[in-house]
């Protein structure tokens, strides 16, 4: 589901751009000054196009799909998988506090080895 509404999300995101590179630009800026129309003065276009409800349209779900994505990226988050691990360690050393076995120990990060400070001062000049 995940994969479906991010392709959706990435051809929402191409059709905008395209859609939006379609519509004309507003040409008459100063024209309005100088005697043009009265729908110039407010805009330059009169009626709302097909090309700008398609935009509205496609912003929409693409704000839509947005959304779902961040509140999905929210479940997986860093976060929450710590808060994740915390809470199963915790269970863990409750369980064995039950059973009157000592708590296993917590896991220290491979590679995080502490490097002395002359031989990390031994390579800068």
């Amino acid at each position: 589901m995940l994969t479906f509404v991010t392709a959706v999300h990435v051809f929402l995101c191409v059709f905008m751009i395209a859609v939006i590179l379609l519509q004309p630009g507003k040409d008459a800026g100063m024209g309005a000054l100088s005697g043009g129309s009265a729908t110039s003065a407010f805009g330059g276009r009169g009626a709302v196009t097909v090309l700008s409800k398609v935009t509205a349209v496609s912003a929409a779900l693409f704000f839509m799909t947005s959304l779902g994505l961040s509140f999905a990226g929210m479940k997986g988050s860093v976060m929450t998988a710590e808060v994740a691990n915390k809470a199963a360690a915790a269970a863990a050393a409750a369980a064995a506090a039950d059973a009157g076995t000592p708590a296993p120990a917590e896991q220290t990060q491979q590679g995080t080895e502490q490097v002395p400070a002359a031989a990390a001062d031994a390579g800068t000049p």
